[in-house]
């Protein structure tokens, strides 16, 4: 059974719920109050987070330890190269899905903060390509893949997957009535169709 919420575990979900539902702008002190059961002018909100600005970092930061530790299971799958594939995007396709919310705050409201949207995109972004492209290195050195641009195709099977997740995220639906299981099985179809050894 899963534990009782804290007072600042449900402050912090209930203001990455507003802030994906109205943006960051839109939503006050008050709001995240209110629908986190406080009263609206208590003030109670500060004894978790110093200030509205501190949720959203806060978010980020949940965010970019959701990041990392995607990138560490990388690092120890001892897998057959379809298997490791597989768990590969469905792993990331989870992660993105837990963190729906905190996709649609990045994708519209980091432009003011600047130091949040460098950390998003270090950590995150940039982070999980070159992971990505360190796996494919590591595969291609073991002669499951054949040679190849590690880091051009980390960014196209990276951002084929957080796309299918990111369009979700902002429109409320897929863009197309694909499941997550199509969508990995094609995904690694693809990868494994254009990278494997060629027969000499």
């Amino acid at each position: 059974m899963k534990p009782p919420s804290t007072g600042r575990e449900r402050i912090l979900r209930e203001a990455i719920r507003l802030f994906a539902e109205r943006g960051y702008d839109r939503t006050s002190v008050p709001d995240i109050q209110e629908a986190a059961g406080l009263s609206r002018g208590s003030g109670a909100l500060y004894k978790h987070f110093p200030s509205k600005e501190d949720l959203l970092a806060t978010a980020i930061d949940q965010f970019v330890d959701t990041s990392r530790e995607g990138r560490a299971e990388l690092g120890e799958t001892t897998l057959s190269i379809d298997e490791s594939s597989r768990r590969l995007v469905e792993r990331m396709l989870e992660k993105l899905s837990a963190n729906r919310d905190v996709l649609r705050i990045l994708w519209r409201d980091l432009e003011h903060f600047p130091a949040l949207k460098a950390s998003a995109r270090g950590e995150i972004m940039q982070s999980t390509y070159l992971a990505v492209a360190e796996w494919l290195r590591e595969r291609q050195r073991q002669g499951e893949l054949r040679p190849h641009d590690s880091e051009a195709i980390a960014a196209v099977i990276v951002g084929s997957v957080a796309m299918f997740r990111v369009f979700e995220a902002i429109w409320g639906e897929r863009a197309i009535e694909i499941s997550d299981e199509r969508f990995a099985s094609a995904w690694g179809d693809l990868l494994l169709g254009g990278l494997r050894p060629r027969p000499v």
